[in-house]
């Protein structure tokens, strides 16, 4: 009996174990010429920033639950923020790049990639660009109630890179008083 219950607990552990190992992870790379201060926040009202050495990763741990990692050229949160932000919930992990608090990158772009982008079963799946040198990103969420989110499935890792065409200056702006609210053609899940 007892041998019974060891190999049902051991066949439970192994099915837990086996579905944690399909979820996926999402990394931030700073490739910039600067500092920059992040703060992984689910819940928490007042995070802590730090400093941003080379890359932080997290996998998606807690289904369900919203991670925000706040991005800042500065050790503090009280000024322009960007925001990569994603939710592991039904087999899905949604994304999206938030500038609502200003793009203090906007002189290097930021860009997400999922592993698991072109596949034709998640047209949904697919790059956020932040193009360098643009003063608002069209692909980000400029205001509360913007459409921006991307989904893939929860084994797809995703990596945001700041500054991805390399060093850049440092540029901390607030959004120049427009919004453009649309998205590029190519962010758009294409149609079957």
């Amino acid at each position: 009996m007892q041998f019974k219950n060891v190999l049902a607990g051991t066949a439970a552990l192994l099915a837990s174990a086996s579905v944690v190992s399909a979820v996926g992870s999402a990394t931030v790379v700073n490739n910039c010429g600067f500092p920059v201060y992040y703060a992984a926040v689910g819940g928490s009202s007042n995070p802590s920033m730090q400093p941003l050495e080379g890359s932080y990763s997290q996998s998606y741990s807690e289904e369900g639950v919203g991670i925000s990692i706040k991005l800042a050229p500065n050790a503090t949160t009280s000024g322009p923020i960007s925001q990569f932000e994603f939710t592991w919930a039904n087999g899905k992990i949604s994304y999206d790049l938030s500038n609502i608090n200003g793009y203090p990158f906007s002189a290097g772009g930021m860009e997400v990639v999922p592993s698991m982008q072109n596949d034709p079963s998640n047209p949904t799946c697919v790059v956020v660009d932040c193009p360098a040198g643009q003063s608002v990103c069209t692909a980000a969420y400029n205001a509360p109630d913007d459409t921006r989110t991307m989904v893939c499935d929860q084994n797809s890792n995703l990596v945001l890179t700041m500054c991805p065409g390399g060093s850049s200056k440092r540029s901390v702006s607030l959004s120049e008083g427009h919004i453009h609210y649309r998205v590029h053609a190519r962010h758009l899940p294409k149609k079957a």
